[in-house]
Protein backbone atom coordinates (compact mmCIF):
# COMPACT_ATOMS: atom_id res chain seq x y z
CA UNK A 1 0.00 0.00 0.00
CA UNK A 2 3.01 2.35 0.83
CA UNK A 3 4.23 2.17 -2.79
CA UNK A 4 1.01 2.27 -4.16
CA UNK A 5 0.20 5.60 -2.06
CA UNK A 6 3.68 7.14 -3.54
CA UNK A 7 2.53 6.76 -6.90
CA UNK A 8 -0.86 7.92 -6.64
CA UNK A 9 1.09 11.34 -4.93
CA UNK A 10 3.22 11.71 -7.59
CA UNK A 11 0.87 11.12 -10.04
CA UNK A 12 -0.91 14.03 -8.66
CA UNK A 13 2.12 16.45 -8.48
CA UNK A 14 1.98 19.78 -10.40
CA UNK A 15 4.52 19.67 -13.10
CA UNK A 16 6.49 22.73 -14.34
CA UNK A 17 8.18 22.33 -17.39
CA UNK A 18 11.25 24.53 -18.85
CA UNK A 19 13.56 23.28 -21.40
CA UNK A 20 16.76 24.62 -19.71
CA UNK A 21 16.12 22.24 -16.75
CA UNK A 22 18.45 19.28 -17.21
CA UNK A 23 16.76 16.87 -15.10
CA UNK A 24 13.22 15.71 -13.48
CA UNK A 25 13.37 16.94 -9.67
CA UNK A 26 10.90 17.54 -6.94
CA UNK A 27 11.05 20.97 -5.26
CA UNK A 28 8.60 22.45 -2.72
CA UNK A 29 5.89 19.51 -3.93
CA UNK A 30 6.02 19.89 -7.76
CA UNK A 31 8.05 18.19 -10.23
CA UNK A 32 10.47 20.10 -12.27
CA UNK A 33 11.34 18.80 -15.48
CA UNK A 34 13.03 20.00 -18.74
CA UNK A 35 11.75 19.05 -22.08
CA UNK A 36 13.22 17.52 -25.01
CA UNK A 37 10.72 17.39 -27.51
CA UNK A 38 11.19 20.35 -30.34
CA UNK A 39 8.36 22.49 -29.25
CA UNK A 40 7.47 25.06 -27.24
CA UNK A 41 7.48 24.16 -23.41
CA UNK A 42 4.16 22.14 -22.45
CA UNK A 43 3.85 19.85 -19.43
CA UNK A 44 2.03 17.06 -21.34
CA UNK A 45 5.41 16.89 -23.96
CA UNK A 46 7.79 17.07 -21.15
CA UNK A 47 10.48 14.95 -20.71
CA UNK A 48 8.81 13.41 -17.30
CA UNK A 49 5.55 12.89 -18.79
CA UNK A 50 7.09 10.97 -22.48
CA UNK A 51 8.30 8.83 -19.67
CA UNK A 52 5.25 8.26 -18.36
CA UNK A 53 3.44 7.42 -21.84
CA UNK A 54 6.32 4.76 -22.40
CA UNK A 55 5.29 2.87 -19.45
CA UNK A 56 1.54 2.74 -19.17
CA UNK A 57 1.14 2.91 -23.00
CA UNK A 58 4.04 0.54 -23.59
CA UNK A 59 1.60 -2.09 -25.19
CA UNK A 60 0.66 0.17 -27.88
CA UNK A 61 3.95 1.70 -28.39
CA UNK A 62 5.33 -2.02 -29.03
CA UNK A 63 7.99 -0.89 -26.06
CA UNK A 64 8.63 1.65 -28.84
CA UNK A 65 10.02 5.33 -28.03
CA UNK A 66 8.00 8.50 -28.50
CA UNK A 67 10.41 10.80 -29.54
CA UNK A 68 13.31 10.18 -32.40
CA UNK A 69 16.80 11.82 -31.55
CA UNK A 70 15.95 14.86 -32.58
CA UNK A 71 12.86 15.30 -30.25
CA UNK A 72 10.47 15.44 -33.07
CA UNK A 73 7.85 12.35 -32.76
CA UNK A 74 8.05 8.91 -33.94
CA UNK A 75 4.72 8.30 -34.97
CA UNK A 76 2.24 10.95 -34.64
CA UNK A 77 -0.40 9.05 -34.08
CA UNK A 78 0.70 9.39 -30.25
CA UNK A 79 1.50 12.69 -28.91
CA UNK A 80 0.60 13.56 -25.32
CA UNK A 81 -2.16 15.81 -24.55
CA UNK A 82 -3.72 17.32 -21.49
CA UNK A 83 -7.32 15.62 -20.70
CA UNK A 84 -9.02 18.49 -19.03
CA UNK A 85 -7.94 22.05 -20.25
CA UNK A 86 -6.95 25.36 -18.35
CA UNK A 87 -8.28 28.21 -20.81
CA UNK A 88 -11.78 26.30 -21.98
CA UNK A 89 -12.97 27.10 -18.31
CA UNK A 90 -11.25 30.11 -17.53
CA UNK A 91 -12.53 32.01 -20.82
CA UNK A 92 -15.53 31.77 -19.21
CA UNK A 93 -15.45 33.05 -15.61
CA UNK A 94 -15.21 36.91 -16.15
CA UNK A 95 -12.47 37.66 -13.50
CA UNK A 96 -9.94 35.78 -15.42
CA UNK A 97 -10.77 37.30 -18.99
CA UNK A 98 -12.37 36.23 -21.94
CA UNK A 99 -8.97 34.35 -23.76
CA UNK A 100 -5.89 33.25 -23.06
CA UNK A 101 -4.73 36.86 -24.61
CA UNK A 102 -7.08 38.73 -22.51
CA UNK A 103 -5.95 36.52 -19.21
CA UNK A 104 -6.30 38.41 -15.78
CA UNK A 105 -3.68 38.43 -13.15
CA UNK A 106 -4.22 35.42 -10.67
CA UNK A 107 -4.89 37.67 -8.14
CA UNK A 108 -8.53 38.80 -9.55
CA UNK A 109 -9.38 34.92 -10.28
CA UNK A 110 -11.69 33.46 -7.96
CA UNK A 111 -9.93 30.91 -5.81
CA UNK A 112 -11.46 28.23 -6.74
CA UNK A 113 -10.35 28.63 -10.13
CA UNK A 114 -6.33 29.43 -8.85
CA UNK A 115 -6.54 26.34 -7.24
CA UNK A 116 -7.50 24.14 -10.54
CA UNK A 117 -4.46 26.00 -12.21
CA UNK A 118 -2.18 25.18 -9.81
CA UNK A 119 -2.98 21.38 -9.83
CA UNK A 120 -4.58 20.64 -13.63
CA UNK A 121 -0.78 19.95 -15.03
CA UNK A 122 -0.27 16.30 -13.44
CA UNK A 123 0.56 12.66 -15.13
CA UNK A 124 -2.88 12.04 -14.00
CA UNK A 125 -4.31 14.53 -16.20
CA UNK A 126 -2.45 13.46 -19.44
CA UNK A 127 -2.94 10.79 -21.79
CA UNK A 128 -1.85 10.22 -25.68
CA UNK A 129 -4.11 11.10 -28.58
CA UNK A 130 -3.09 11.49 -32.31
CA UNK A 131 -1.19 14.53 -33.13
CA UNK A 132 -4.01 15.78 -35.70
CA UNK A 133 -6.74 15.22 -32.71
CA UNK A 134 -4.99 16.14 -29.49
CA UNK A 135 -2.53 19.35 -30.04
CA UNK A 136 -3.94 20.95 -33.02
CA UNK A 137 -7.72 19.90 -32.55
CA UNK A 138 -8.10 20.53 -36.08
CA UNK A 139 -8.58 16.92 -36.80
CA UNK A 140 -11.29 15.17 -39.12
CA UNK A 141 -13.21 13.62 -35.88
CA UNK A 142 -13.52 16.79 -34.17
CA UNK A 143 -14.84 18.74 -37.53
CA UNK A 144 -17.37 15.94 -38.35
CA UNK A 145 -19.30 16.46 -35.37
CA UNK A 146 -20.89 18.99 -33.13
CA UNK A 147 -18.30 21.15 -31.49
CA UNK A 148 -16.55 19.70 -28.37
CA UNK A 149 -15.18 22.70 -27.21
CA UNK A 150 -11.90 21.26 -25.86
CA UNK A 151 -13.90 19.26 -23.17
CA UNK A 152 -13.52 15.74 -22.16
CA UNK A 153 -16.67 14.21 -21.48
CA UNK A 154 -17.93 15.74 -25.26
CA UNK A 155 -14.67 14.47 -26.39
CA UNK A 156 -15.24 10.89 -24.95
CA UNK A 157 -18.74 11.18 -25.74
CA UNK A 158 -18.14 11.43 -30.13
CA UNK A 159 -15.46 8.32 -29.21
CA UNK A 160 -18.51 6.43 -27.52
CA UNK A 161 -21.05 7.40 -30.79
CA UNK A 162 -18.82 7.89 -33.93
CA UNK A 163 -15.39 5.91 -33.65
CA UNK A 164 -15.86 2.36 -34.75
CA UNK A 165 -12.11 0.95 -33.36
CA UNK A 166 -11.18 -0.42 -37.17
CA UNK A 167 -9.02 0.75 -39.55
CA UNK A 168 -11.93 2.12 -41.53
CA UNK A 169 -11.80 5.27 -39.30
CA UNK A 170 -9.64 8.63 -40.19
CA UNK A 171 -6.96 7.57 -37.73
CA UNK A 172 -5.31 4.62 -37.23
CA UNK A 173 -4.76 5.06 -33.64
CA UNK A 174 -8.51 3.76 -32.85
CA UNK A 175 -7.37 1.07 -34.51
CA UNK A 176 -5.48 0.21 -31.83
CA UNK A 177 -8.71 -0.56 -29.61
CA UNK A 178 -10.89 -3.93 -30.06
CA UNK A 179 -13.88 -1.50 -29.11
CA UNK A 180 -14.88 1.15 -26.45
CA UNK A 181 -14.53 -0.77 -23.31
CA UNK A 182 -10.83 -1.88 -24.25
CA UNK A 183 -10.48 1.81 -24.78
CA UNK A 184 -11.50 3.08 -21.44
CA UNK A 185 -9.73 0.09 -20.04
CA UNK A 186 -5.80 1.29 -21.65
CA UNK A 187 -6.88 5.16 -20.81
CA UNK A 188 -7.93 3.84 -17.02
CA UNK A 189 -11.28 5.69 -17.61
CA UNK A 190 -13.56 3.25 -16.17
CA UNK A 191 -13.76 4.44 -12.35
CA UNK A 192 -12.99 8.34 -13.64
CA UNK A 193 -14.74 9.42 -16.82
CA UNK A 194 -17.60 6.43 -16.96
CA UNK A 195 -20.71 5.36 -14.56
CA UNK A 196 -21.76 2.11 -14.39
CA UNK A 197 -22.97 1.40 -17.51
CA UNK A 198 -19.68 2.69 -19.47
CA UNK A 199 -21.59 5.47 -20.29
CA UNK A 200 -19.72 8.99 -20.29
CA UNK A 201 -20.24 11.06 -17.24
CA UNK A 202 -21.39 14.58 -18.37
CA UNK A 203 -20.18 17.23 -16.21
CA UNK A 204 -19.34 20.51 -18.86
CA UNK A 205 -22.47 21.70 -19.06
CA UNK A 206 -22.40 24.40 -17.57
CA UNK A 207 -22.58 28.43 -17.00
CA UNK A 208 -20.28 30.66 -15.67
CA UNK A 209 -22.66 30.38 -12.31
CA UNK A 210 -21.47 26.79 -12.35
CA UNK A 211 -18.16 26.74 -13.08
CA UNK A 212 -16.74 26.01 -9.88
CA UNK A 213 -19.11 22.77 -10.21
CA UNK A 214 -16.81 21.77 -13.15
CA UNK A 215 -13.67 22.51 -11.59
CA UNK A 216 -14.77 20.11 -8.76
CA UNK A 217 -15.78 17.37 -11.28
CA UNK A 218 -12.70 17.98 -12.60
CA UNK A 219 -10.12 17.68 -10.20
CA UNK A 220 -12.21 14.48 -9.11
CA UNK A 221 -12.41 12.71 -12.01
CA UNK A 222 -8.12 13.05 -12.18
CA UNK A 223 -7.92 12.20 -9.01
CA UNK A 224 -10.17 9.13 -9.88
CA UNK A 225 -7.57 8.61 -12.70
CA UNK A 226 -4.65 8.97 -10.70
CA UNK A 227 -6.21 5.71 -7.92
CA UNK A 228 -6.65 3.78 -11.37
CA UNK A 229 -3.30 3.57 -12.35
CA UNK A 230 -1.87 3.43 -9.05
CA UNK A 231 -3.43 0.61 -8.49
CA UNK A 232 -2.52 -1.08 -12.16
CA UNK A 233 -0.03 -3.53 -13.62
CA UNK A 234 1.94 -1.05 -14.29
CA UNK A 235 2.29 0.63 -11.23
CA UNK A 236 5.37 -1.05 -9.65
CA UNK A 237 7.46 0.13 -13.31
CA UNK A 238 5.93 3.63 -12.41
CA UNK A 239 7.10 3.47 -8.83
CA UNK A 240 10.92 2.51 -10.48
CA UNK A 241 10.58 5.24 -12.81
CA UNK A 242 9.78 8.12 -9.56
CA UNK A 243 12.31 6.42 -7.89
CA UNK A 244 15.09 6.46 -10.10
CA UNK A 245 14.75 10.99 -9.33
CA UNK A 246 14.25 10.64 -6.24
CA UNK A 247 10.46 11.91 -5.93
CA UNK A 248 9.50 9.85 -3.11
Amino acid sequence: MEKEDQVYEILLMPIYCDKKHGKISREDNKIKTGQKYRSMPDEDMSDFAIGFYEIIYKDMLNSKPLLEHNGSLCNNEYAGDTMNSFNTIANIIPEAGKSSSKRTDKEEWPEYLRTYHSKYHCLANFWLLPMEIGRTTKGKLNKAIKPIGDYMDRFLEMVYSEVRFDESDCSKYFSCFKNWNDFTDRHFLKNSYLDQKLKVDSYSNYNEDRSEYFIEKALDKIEQRAKCISKSNYAEELWNYFNKFQLF
